[in-house]
């Protein structure tokens, strides 16, 4: 016996919701456009029980393609961005910068840590990446053993690091930037706030991280893993790593990218269509950087990379789909109306945290943030709507119980994947990290009740 897939789980969940369509309510509520912000949105006291519309067989299998068509600006995003990222990892570059740093860090281990997880973290909070740092972890176990430490030392330096910045994603496209568009915001708005957040997360991640560094490198037999059978790291791999000018060029080119994906978004308001641009222009550039102007290489590159990310996208289709059904059987505005009873009997503080919470739950039954934004989002915002909360809120509830609750989510494949690297099992991980997202919870518990108080906005 072994659990679902995600995609399993999915197709699962696609004919259990079509099942719900026959037993709970069809309803509604009266909607009406807001002129200040643009948005329609649902009017509160205006729910009312509708005519039984349930779904059937055929419905099932039409809304795999529905939610395909309905998530085809999402997809193409998704892919776009999986390419470009496949020839940024090809180039080297990354993986030369990190070497560097380790090798000029060499003896001074609490800077390497501090600089390599606040390097993650930015990644993962402008570009989200994720499972493109599992290349990385092989190199900084690598550097972690000659150190001193264990290796969940290495998992966490990479992974929490990545996720520290991720989970607030001032501009991570693929939460905050998917989230805000299904919520009908402006693309990375409040992105004031969420770097507050951003940073007072990878503050708690980095003390989290140095404090047991410290404590397994004055007496290694603190450590989680003292009891284990030591593995073989592969030191070639910082050896064989050098920063060349090209390298250099590369790395120029990602760090003027994201300044002009900043500049664009703010200034300009840039959405999907106008990241995907810069994105594949900043591809382009550093493919021809990279593999020394031969564009065949580069399509080469860009489609291997896009052809990783194809799984991605059909989950994100799959849980769409969801959507479709629900929205069919007219009982996604009575799922609503019967969360934001309890929720709207609650201090809007209390609801916001409730919120939250209830995100980390399914953070375990779809742990695909893409995913998990098509699912939850339209419900998120509809609910945020009904109890009178700023849609901002419902985003962040989404995003933070998305990004830190994978550290402790056993179905999550980025998690895994670089356990596995380090081979460190999960039991052992899970003494590690729960605290961690213990403190992280706290944390965003005070961002999300400033963010209700201050009506959070734009910033």
């Amino acid at each position: 016996m072994k659990p679902p897939t995600t995609t399993a789980l999915l197709m699962f969940m696609i004919v259990l919701v079509a099942m719900l369509t026959y037993v709970i309510p069809a309803g509604q509520f009266d909607r009406a456009m807001d002129e200040k912000t643009g948005r329609e949105l649902i009017v509160a006291d205006s729910f009312s029980y509708t005519e039984q519309s349930p779904v059937g067989i055929g419905g099932i299998l039409s809304s795999v393609f529905g939610g395909i068509v309905g998530a085809a600006e999402i997809i193409a995003f998704v892919l776009i961005v999986g390419g470009v990222f496949g020839v940024i990892v090809k180039s080297g570059a990354i993986n030369a910068a990190l070497a560097r740093l380790i090798h000029r860090l060499k003896g001074r281990e609490s800077i390497f840590i501090i600089i390599a997880m606040t390097a993650f973290a930015i990644g993962g909070a402008t570009f989200g990446m994720a499972e493109e740092t599992l290349p990385f972890v092989a190199i900084v176990l690598a550097a972690t053993i000659a150190m001193g430490y264990d290796r969940i030392i290495a998992v966490s330096i990479v992974v929490v690091g990545v996720y520290a910045g991720y989970s607030a994603g001032p501009l991570n496209p693929f939460n905050v930037g998917i989230a805000q568009g299904i919520a009908e915001l402006p693309l990375f708005s409040g992105i004031g706030l969420r770097s507050v957040m951003m940073v007072g997360g990878l503050i708690i991640a980095i003390h989290h991280t140095l404090r047991y560094a410290k404590k397994v490198k004055m007496d290694p037999k603190t450590s989680l893993l003292v009891n284990e059978k030591e593995i073989e790291a592969d030191s070639s791999l910082l050896d064989d790593l050098t920063m060349t000018r090209r390298h250099k060029w590369i790395m120029a080119v990602l760090g003027l990218s994201l300044v002009a994906l900043v500049f664009g978004v703010l200034k300009y308001g840039w959405y999907l269509g106008e990241i995907s641009a810069l994105m594949l222009l900043m591809g382009i550039v550093i493919g021809m950087i990279a593999f020394k102007g031969s564009f065949n290489q580069f399509t080469d590159e860009f489609m291997k990379g896009a052809a990783e990310m194809t799984a991605a996208a059909l989950i994100i289709g799959l849980s769409r789909a969801i959507l479709v059904v629900m929205e069919e059987g007219q009982i996604i505005d009575t799922l609503v109306y019967a969360v934001s009873v309890p929720l709207g009997s609650l201090h809007s503080v209390f609801a916001a945290w409730g919120m939250y919470l209830s995100q980390g739950l399914i953070n375990f039954i779809i742990p695909s943030s893409t995913g998990q934004a098509a699912v939850v989002m339209p419900i998120m915002s509809s609910i945020s709507d009904v109890i009178g909360i700023n849609r901002q809120i419902a985003v962040q509830a989404f995003q933070s119980g998305d990004g830190y609750w994978n550290m402790i989510t056993p179905t999550h494949p980025v998690l895994m994947a670089a356990l596995g690297i380090a081979a460190v099992s999960f039991g052992k991980w899970i003494r590690f990290a729960g605290p961690l997202v213990f403190k992280w919870t706290i944390w965003t518990m005070i961002i999300l009740a400033v963010g209700v108080w201050i009506d959070w906005g734009p910033f």
